[in-house]
């Protein structure tokens, strides 16, 4: 009989079955925050012009959280793709990323609605920190118990390390700069998001050409 603590192959595949499900829920809830203009004030073209221009800081933020959820769920879908077997312990550890995968649309709408405060940007911030902490805790976790596939090499473990480090000291670089002005700091983090993005791109172009 199967002891509840023992890793398994079934307890990865629930794994990777509920993170699906949560992104997709993520993803869908930080466009519902981008609301059409309301008919009743809108009454010339002009009019109408100027209110999807208010809406620009929403737009913002809604394609820096899509960046931001795009590369969290290749990076762990990398990382499920490199475990073998998952252990209720395991489990929870995603567990975790997911809770702040689903705080994601919160803090993406409070820095839609106060863009030009540091502390909204600083809870965004700590989001993205929080997600980086039990990634990296989960590879931690599944490498030095054993769950890893036994084909991964050393240096494809080193490599994951350094990408969620990397990526950690860029996103607190960004978030520094809210010092300066805050802005600034989302512009950073978006372009952040964008190399990481084009990266992750260029890399799946090389797997199907190869």
């Amino acid at each position: 009989m199967k002891r509840p603590l023992e890793a398994s192959a079934e307890g990865r595949g629930r794994v990777v079955g509920i993170t699906d499900g949560v992104f997709a829920i993520a993803l869908t809830l930080i466009v519902l925050e981008i609301r059409v203009p309301a008919h009743e004030a809108v009454h010339s073209e002009r009019e109408l012009l100027a209110a999807i221009a208010a809406l620009a800081p929403r737009f913002l933020t809604y394609a820096l959280s899509f960046l931001t959820l795009t590369i969290f769920w290749f990076g762990q879908q990398a990382q499920h793709g490199l475990i073998a077997r998952s252990d209720r312990r395991l489990a929870t550890l995603n567990l975790c990323f997911l809770a702040f995968i689903a705080l994601l649309p919160f803090s993406t709408d409070l820095l839609a609605d106060f863009l030009e405060f540091r502390t909204a940007v600083a809870v965004y911030w700590l989001n993205l920190l929080m997600l980086g902490v039990t990634l990296f805790a989960s590879w931690r976790y599944a490498e030095k118990n054993g769950f890893v596939a036994e084909n991964v090499d050393a240096e494809t473990k080193r490599t994951v390390y350094l990408r969620i480090v990397k990526a950690q000291i860029l996103w607190a670089i960004g978030a520094a700069l809210c010092l300066i002005a805050p802005l600034l700091s989302v512009g950073f983090i978006l372009v952040v998001q964008l190399v990481y993005a084009a990266a992750l791109r260029s890399s799946l172009l090389r797997k199907v050409i190869g």
